[in-house]
């Protein structure tokens, strides 16, 4: 078979240059970060040939007629045959060859160099290389040719980046606001900077930050936090990772936070700025938590603005989350103030995370607060008060039942906010031991006294005749002995609603199974609302020996409809009509024989 002949890509190396320099560092002041962890690689590539070597970087502002911004470190430098590997071949890098071992340097790719072009047409390199003590100047231009020559003069081991400013980014190169750049891309960096002005030198980070320091106490963290982020954190917790060799602090929040806020960190790769994002090293579950960070040992990607995403930074993140874990687990007992402004504040995020994490659960079970109908109780309170722990799904049930669930001494939980009720569900699943049940206004009806068979008996009379009132409206009587006596009756129709609702969920969602369980539940024997009377009460106490079929029609339709509105159910036009005639008709009776009952 003939081979067929192959054929090199054909680039643009203008074109190629500007997609990096514009496209790939979109924002103009990167071009410092990467100058920034060139000069730290520089700094730490020499360290291999001399330990106790001070690193530097100075950083020159234009000044007077001298229109040169000029970046300069005493790191390893360039060889010639390095320049024309490394600064011309685009996408090469220094990092791993000769002294270079790759996981010591922030970068690894070799294309940083190319963001000085946003903001200056042509870079300047001047380069003494502590390896073969040859100075040379390497000259670049956007347009894509380059230059190297000899320089005239000696200069010591190190690199001078050189870049006259565009006009529309000569405000990056004003001392305040290069100032506070440098600062923020840099002050967590070993190398001494040095910014010098007309003013004077002025060196930017003279002392180690505190948040990396093993000695730093909680005051001493809380306070680092308020400086960086502008919040009064709850708490501080120092940590360090074996997997990407992490070291920082995790900050708790102390207001609530949506699933869906986008939280600030600060995340710092070889102690040089990358990201305020979490770059994936926090669990999915840590909202209320903010992050400083430092790691040593993950990698960056091409552009050096994010963290790769490999085995080793899932294996951190599974660390920290571990840490943050063992946190939570024993912060009650160091400082029960602050777990208890944990719960308080960030309740909602620890319910959802103990539906995926049974860790949470575990830790967190007692404590997990609940909205009752005796206000807010914790999980604990809830199974000490009483063997069986009753909740609502449904808040229009919990309205209708709260009231009386208390009159029975019962505590009813409100199920009804997310996550509630698959939270307790799922509590029920993992301990056994605790019994928890669903409560609806009919389930309700069975917590009430069923009368004795002597009592049904003096009551059967009465129990027909209401019945029969309450038949035209396709409602069933129930007899029963509840608390408080003051309540006459009660009405429900959660079954009936409960399929209803289910049904409506479907139509909504576009379900093609609606129909099929609607037309199920018209050939099914239809499930009647209940109107319970309570027999404990004085008024169906005086109205069970009413033989007047009229009158007491008229009295059962006024309790039926009195019962629909204490239950909080919709009162429509119908049942307005059914009160105004029975009211009309007790009138018409005479209101003597109305006030006599």
């Amino acid at each position: 078979m003939q081979h067929e002949k192959s054929y090199s890509f054909q680039v643009n190396l203008r074109g190629m240059i500007a997609l990096l320099s514009e496209h790939l560092y979109s924002d103009p002041n990167t071009f410092l970060r990467e100058l920034l962890q060139n000069a730290t690689d520089a700094i730490t590539a020499i360290k291999y040939l001399d330990e106790q070597h001070q690193g530097e970087i100075k950083v020159h502002l234009p000044k007077g007629d001298n229109s040169q911004f000029i970046f300069q470190d005493n790191g390893i430098g360039l060889k010639e045959s390095e320049i024309h590997q490394f600064l011309a071949v685009i996408g090469e890098s220094s990092k791993g060859k000769d002294v270079y071992a790759a996981r010591d340097f922030i970068g690894k790719f070799g294309i940083g160099l190319l963001s000085c072009f946003v903001v200056s047409d042509q870079i300047v390199i001047e380069t003494k290389s502590a390896l073969e003590q040859v100075p040379l100047r390497w000259i670049a231009n956007a347009e894509g040719d380059y230059a190297i020559e000899a320089l005239e003069t000696d200069m010591p081991i190190g690199t001078r980046v050189i870049l006259t400013p565009k006009e529309q980014y000569l405000y990056i190169f004003e001392k305040n606001y290069i100032t506070t750049k440098l600062r923020f891309y840099g002050d967590a960096l070993r190398e001494k900077i040095s910014l010098i002005s007309e003013e004077g030198c002025d060196e930017l980070n003279t002392n180690d930050p505190l948040w990396l320091k093993k000695s730093s106490d909680k005051n001493e963290l809380l306070d680092v936090g308020k400086r960086v982020f502008n919040v009064n954190f709850l708490d501080a917790v120092s940590f360090s990772t074996n997997e990407g060799e992490c070291q920082g602090v995790l900050y708790i929040l102390p207001f609530k936070t949506q699933f869906s806020t986008k939280q600030q960190h600060r995340v710092y790769l070889k102690r040089m700025f990358l990201s305020d994002e979490d770059q994936g090293l926090l669990p999915s579950w840590a909202f209320f938590v903010r992050m400083l960070v430092n790691t040593e040992a993950l990698s960056a990607t091409a552009s050096r603005e994010s963290l790769m995403k490999n085995e080793s930074l899932r294996n951190t993140r599974s660390e920290i989350a571990l840490i943050l874990k063992d946190y939570l687990k024993n912060v009650k007992q160091i400082d029960l103030v602050i777990y208890t402004k944990i719960i308080q504040t960030h309740f909602l995020h620890l319910k959802a995370f103990a539906l995926e994490d049974m860790d949470f659960l575990d830790i967190f079970l007692d404590d997990i607060p609940f909205e009752t109908n005796r206000g807010l109780r914790n999980f604990k309170n809830i199974v000490d008060y009483q063997d069986i722990a009753y909740y609502c799904q449904d808040f229009e049930d919990f309205k209708q039942i709260d009231r009386m669930a208390d009159t029975q001494n019962l505590l009813l939980i409100n199920a009804s906010y997310t996550f509630d009720t698959e939270l307790l569900k799922k509590i029920r699943q993992r301990y056994p031991v605790y019994q928890i049940k669903e409560m609806s206004p009919s389930t309700l009806l069975d917590t009430f006294l069923v009368m004795n068979k002597e009592e049904e008996t003096l009551w059967d009379k009465f129990f027909k005749q209401a019945q029969r009132a309450l038949d035209l409206h396709a409602c069933r009587l129930e007899l029963r002995k509840f608390q408080p006596k003051d309540t006459p009756a009660i009405f429900t129709k959660a079954e009936q609603s409960n399929f209803e609702s289910t049904i409506k969920q479907l139509k909504e969602n576009a379900n093609p199974f609606a129909k099929m369980l609607k037309a199920s539940n018209n050939k099914r024997t239809e499930i009647k609302p209940i109107l319970c009377l309570n027999v404990n009460n004085e008024l169906i106490q005086s109205i069970k020996n009413i033989d007047d079929d009229y009158l007491l029609h008229a009295m059962i339709d006024v309790l039926y409809v009195q019962a629909m509105i204490l239950g909080k159910y919709q009162v429509g036009e119908r049942e307005m009509k059914i009160m105004n005639e029975a009211l009309k008709n007790l009138m018409v009776m005479g209101m003597t024989n109305f006030a006599n009952i």
